[in-house]
């Protein structure tokens, strides 16, 4: 009987001990709302929504590598871009100015303008083409890294209400915390600002080729 007895009084002390334990939900809405601190216009104004937990298996130090070295791409584009209009216009300048036996040294002097203006071009179109290919060998090097394939904490998507910059009215938000495995630290992005990411992420996934990773931040050269 006193058997029985003290089995039940630990059994009771196991359940109140686990009825006292914090929830990983719990946990996170805590971690998040201290987090959030630091994103808000009127941190006083917070008040959750909902929040959504589940296990990551990615390295969240990529995170902003592939950010930077995604913006960097775009960048890089845009300049070699701009090369190759400069290139087209001091082409243009040298056919219009080239020199026959009836040039004047106006004409002269165009031409060779332009063909500097073009060989400066060329310069920094090669600079620029070679410095991409190294940006894309590290953006594809980091999204390796970034698919760690081990648990190492939660993904937490959380939806929210604060007040706008001008403290005028209330909008609803929505984040992407990324926590470790005890809670203790996380970052946040917004979902907007997250889905463009995952987007590089699927298009490096995806490409047979770095011709392929080139062309998408072509086309999308305003993200990030």
């Amino acid at each position: 009987m006193k058997k029985a007895i003290v089995t039940f009084s630990l059994f009771a002390v196991a359940l109140i001990l686990a009825s006292c334990t914090p929830s990983n939900e719990e946990k996170a809405e805590k971690l998040v709302k201290e987090t959030l601190k630091d994103y808000l216009y009127h941190p006083d104004s917070y008040e959750p929504i909902s929040t959504r937990i589940d296990s990551m298996f990615i390295d969240v130090t990529t995170i902003e590598p592939i950010m930077k070295i995604s913006g960097e791409i775009s960048d890089l584009i845009s300049k070699i871009d701009k090369c190759k209009m400069d290139i087209e216009s001091a082409e243009t300048s040298m056919n219009i100015y080239a020199p026959d036996g009836y040039s004047s040294r106006f004409t002269r002097g165009e031409y060779a303008r332009a063909k500097k203006e073009k060989e400066e071009a060329q310069s920094d179109l090669d600079k620029y083409a070679k410095k991409l290919l190294g940006e894309v060998a590290s953006l594809k090097g980091n999204v390796a890294k970034y698919h760690k394939g081990e648990f190492t904490g939660w993904a937490v998507s959380h939806r929210f209400r604060s007040l706008n910059g001008a403290g005028s009215m209330t909008i609803p938000g929505e984040m992407v915390f990324f926590c470790d495995k005890e809670f203790t630290n996380c970052v946040g992005y917004e979902v907007g600002k997250f889905e463009e990411f995952a987007k590089i992420l699927k298009v490096v996934d995806e490409a047979t080729s770095d011709e392929d990773i080139m062309d998408y931040f072509e086309d999308n050269s305003f993200m990030l």
